[in-house]
């Protein structure tokens, strides 16, 4: 089974700081990048409320594609926090070796490196298979551009649900 991004993770509460901080350090390669990453570590600061406003964003762009707010809103964080690097491919920009590193420490760089893996996956994958589960509320994008539910027992739940909520109430019209 394909494994979910790390931002999708994140907004189904399944990685939190600590873990986006440790997944960064796992491929850092940048010295002053892992001295703030390591100091950070000690203190992981508590991202619920950019898990909020983040998860509202996803939900935008799923539902309306884009727009310039979204780029505003995710440039607010990449822009102070992070340093893209490539290494280019000498045939195509599908070789290219793309990473980050940490501009300076007292930056929203943890929220920046959620916001930079989402850009990537946009890039990368486009938004047709980015969909919220209307069962359970889960984010996902392993299931393919035609799913619907996150899993077999949303499917199952989700669709008896729906029917049972759509079935007219014949009894109040006797």
């Amino acid at each position: 089974m394909k494994k979910e991004p790390l931002f999708v993770r994140f907004i189904n509460r399944e990685v939190d700081a600590k873990g986006i901080v440790s997944s960064f350090l796992e491929l850092s390669e940048d010295k002053k990048s892992i001295e703030i990453a390591n100091k950070i570590l000690q203190d992981t600061p508590d991202l619920d409320l950019f898990r909020r406003d983040f998860s509202n964003c996803l939900e935008d762009i799923i539902d309306n594609g884009i727009s310039r707010n979204i780029i505003n809103y995710m440039d607010s964080y990449l822009k102070p926090s992070l340093l893209e690097m490539t290494d280019s491919g000498s045939y195509s920009k599908i070789s290219d070796k793309r990473w980050v590193t940490i501009k300076e420490e007292g930056t929203p760089w943890i929220e920046a490196l959620v916001c930079y893996n989402l850009a990537v996956y946009i890039k990368a994958f486009g938004l047709a298979e980015l969909k919220r589960c209307p069962v359970c509320g889960k984010f996902f994008s392993h299931k393919g551009k035609y799913a619907k539910y996150c899993s077999d027992t949303c499917k199952g739940s989700g669709g008896s649900t729906q029917k049972e909520s759509f079935r007219p109430d014949y009894g109040a019209l006797v």
